[in-house]
């Protein structure tokens, strides 16, 4: 790459990067400073930097995720097409009900489960208390597979139970019309692209521990 076009794009995430530090830590002040004053807030500092970290991961990066993962995956299907056209397939309104409806009953579960301090403690010291410490003092287990694995496979067997429920089968339906088949595809997708960005959410979430807990 050419120094002079490196620097350029160095200048320009720096311009961008500084002045949204700064946009965020006025917000974290802000909030600390209103809620302690105006709203008799206990709270610490830290638990107003978590419930907004927490917010706008669960609220703003968890359904952007959710869509750009969909992207993706209907670009590398394109891509295995002789003939790409590398058009994304865009949603109507029942797929945008059903990716709303989604996110609108995980974010805000997501938020209450891992905004408070309160419960990132209580889940450090449920598995210390049952499996001890490592040589590093953390919980002599690893929590975050947990969360991820166990993220994973409560939404897969949602998905399998939705499907024996529905169409009496644990496999994909196969007496489906072509709008039909078109249409259950595209929710599938849609869902599968969700279980990926929540159990990505769910690490990030879980990992903001490690930047307040210390």
């Amino acid at each position: 790459m050419d120094p002079t076009k490196n620097k350029l794009q160095i200048g320009k995430l720096l311009l961008i990067a500084i002045p949204s530090v700064f946009i965020f830590l006025m917000i974290w002040i802000a909030a600390v400073y209103i809620g302690n004053t105006y709203f008799d807030s206990k709270s610490s500092s830290g638990q107003f930097l978590l419930w907004i970290l927490s917010g706008i991961i669960s609220f703003m990066c968890y359904p952007i995720a959710s869509k750009q993962i969909y992207n993706l995956g209907a670009l590398n299907k394109n891509n295995k097409i002789a003939h790409p056209v590398f058009e994304r397939q865009k949603f109507d309104k029942s797929d945008w009900f059903f990716f709303i409806l989604l996110h609108s009953i995980t974010a805000p579960l997501l938020f209450w489960i891992f905004s408070d301090l309160e419960h990132h403690v209580q889940i450090y010291d449920f598995f210390v208390d049952t499996f001890g410490r490592n040589y590093k003092g953390a919980p002599n287990f690893p929590v975050l597979l947990v969360f991820i694995f166990g993220t994973f496979f409560l939404l897969a067997i949602v998905y399998v139970l939705f499907l024996r429920i529905r169409y009496g089968t644990f496999n994909e339906p196969k007496i489906l019309s072509s709008i039909e088949d078109k249409n259950f595809k595209q929710k599938q997708e849609i869902y599968f692209s969700y279980v990926a960005s929540t159990t990505l959410t769910v690490m990030m979430l879980y990992l903001l521990k490690m930047v307040l807990l210390v």
